[in-house]
């Protein structure tokens, strides 16, 4: 469903006119800022396998710091692979990555990487640091789950599964009526709620290795 067709359906529920745009008045836009609300309560129910995408870093000699373009501050990453040596690599805790990088001066590790961290952030995407350091061009894959950018167009349409986004955020506009403490309000979060736990559930069935937990 595009950003107009949710906010029309949740304004055809609380007995509203539908819009043209999605700004065509205060409402509208209330109703379209509920929309975004539920859409990241959504999105960070589950790692919907919609959402999933890679970002790939190409190493240079002696450089160990990256920046993941277009990652945003809400990813999660999955796993981190080097494509070129055919390894899985390793997250490291941020103290022990400062450890190895002050022994630069006196020949810190270089090679291929097994280990990563996230340090810092560039114009809104996250930094990486990768050890040991590269010492030869290589391709990293970081697998993550990138959510969408909040819906700001008429036409744009939503990524995750619209029924539980409709449903959450007209519980929202209800209870910004007043009518939180209502047996409607009551009944459209329990739907929401169900909703929700049957749209994961039906992703889920995508990837059914990830619900089996393994002993490394």
């Amino acid at each position: 469903m595009t950003y107009l067709q949710l906010i029309n359906s949740v304004l055809r529920r609380l007995r509203e006119d539908e819009v043209a745009t999605y700004n065509s008045s205060a409402y509208s836009k209330l109703i379209g800022d509920f929309i975004n609300e539920t859409k990241r309560e959504v999105e960070d129910a589950w790692d919907w396998v919609q959402l999933r995408d890679t970002i790939q870093v190409t190493t240079a000699d002696g450089d160990y710091s990256y920046t993941l373009t277009g990652a945003g501050n809400r990813f999660k990453v999955l796993q981190v692979i080097n494509d070129t040596e055919n390894h899985e690599l390793e997250i490291a805790s941020y103290a022990w990555m400062n450890k190895q990088f002050t022994m630069i001066g006196d020949g810190a590790a270089e090679g291929s990487p097994f280990y990563y961290d996230i340090n810092g952030n560039t114009s809104g995407d996250p930094n990486v640091n990768l050890f040991p350091i590269p010492n030869a061009i290589e391709v990293i894959n970081f697998n993550l789950v990138l959510p969408q950018d909040d819906l700001a167009a008429d036409v744009t349409e939503l990524t995750v599964p619209s029924w539980p986004v409709v449903l959450g955020a007209h519980a929202k506009a209800l209870s910004e009526r007043g009518e939180d403490g209502s047996t409607m309000y009551a009944e459209v979060m329990n739907n929401y709620d169900k909703a929700l736990s049957d749209a994961i559930a039906i992703d889920a069935g995508k990837v059914p290795h990830e619900l089996i937990w393994e002993v490394k």
